[in-house]
C-alpha cells in the first residue's frame, strides 16, 4: 500500500511538471466593441508556409490545423464565416527562431592560465511561437492578439489535438466569451 501511495505520488508530482507553464501574452483595443463584430474570414495568405527551413515546425499540415483551430474558436464565440463581406479578419503568426545555449564546466583554472576556457558543449535549439490576430476590416487594424511558446514538431500522432489546445489557451484571453451550442 505505500509502495502504492509513493506512485501515485510520484506520478502526480510527475504530472504537473509536465503541465505547460508558458504563458499567453494578449492584448486587445479597449474602445473596440467584440459584441458588435458577426463576420470573420481566416486571411488565406498565412496558411502558406513561411519557414521553409524548418519543414518539421513549419509546413501545410500544421498550418491547416492551425487555421481550422481559428476558426472552431470563432465560431465558438459566436462569429460566423463570411468571405463575402466579413468584418473581422483572424490570422496567424508562426515565429522560428534558432538560439544557442553554451554550457560550461565550471572548473578552477590553475593560476598561470591567461585564458580561461571552460565550455562543455554549444548546443543550438529551436524556438516557436505562435501569435493569433484578429483584425478590423474596416479600420484596417489589429484588435487582439496573442501570443504563446510551442513545439510543432514533436507532436507526431497528437498534433491536431496539440495545436487545439494552444489555439483555445490564446482564444481564453479573447474579449468576447464563447456561446454555448
Amino acid at each position: 500500500m505505500k509502495t502504492l501511495k509513493t506512485l501515485s505520488i510520484i506520478f502526480l508530482l510527475t504530472l504537473l511538471g509536465c503541465a505547460s507553464t508558458e504563458a499567453v501574452l494578449a492584448e486587445f483595443d479597449e474602445n473596440a466593441d467584440f459584441d458588435s463584430y458577426n463576420t470573420f474570414v481566416i486571411c488565406v495568405d498565412d496558411l502558406f508556409v513561411e519557414n521553409t527551413n524548418f519543414p518539421n515546425h513549419d509546413n501545410n499540415k500544421v498550418r491547416e490545423l492551425i487555421g481550422n483551430a481559428l476558426e472552431n474558436e470563432m465560431i465558438k464565440r459566436g462569429h460566423k464565416t463570411n468571405v463575402l463581406n466579413p468584418q473581422l479578419q483572424v490570422g496567424f503568426n508562426l515565429i522560428i527562431e534558432e538560439k544557442e545555449a553554451v554550457f560550461y564546466d565550471c572548473k578552477k583554472q590553475d593560476e598561470y592560465s591567461y585564458w580561461e576556457e571552460c565550455t562543455i558543449n554549444t548546443t543550438i535549439y529551436t524556438e516557436e511561437t505562435l501569435v493569433a490576430y484578429v483584425s478590423d476590416f474596416e479600420k484596417n487594424q489589429i484588435i487582439w492578439q496573442a501570443s504563446i511558446k510551442c513545439d510543432l514538431s514533436r507532436y507526431n500522432k497528437k498534433l491536431p489535438e496539440y495545436v487545439n489546445e494552444l489555439v483555445e489557451t490564446l482564444f481564453n484571453e479573447y474579449p468576447k466569451v464563447a456561446t454555448s451550442f
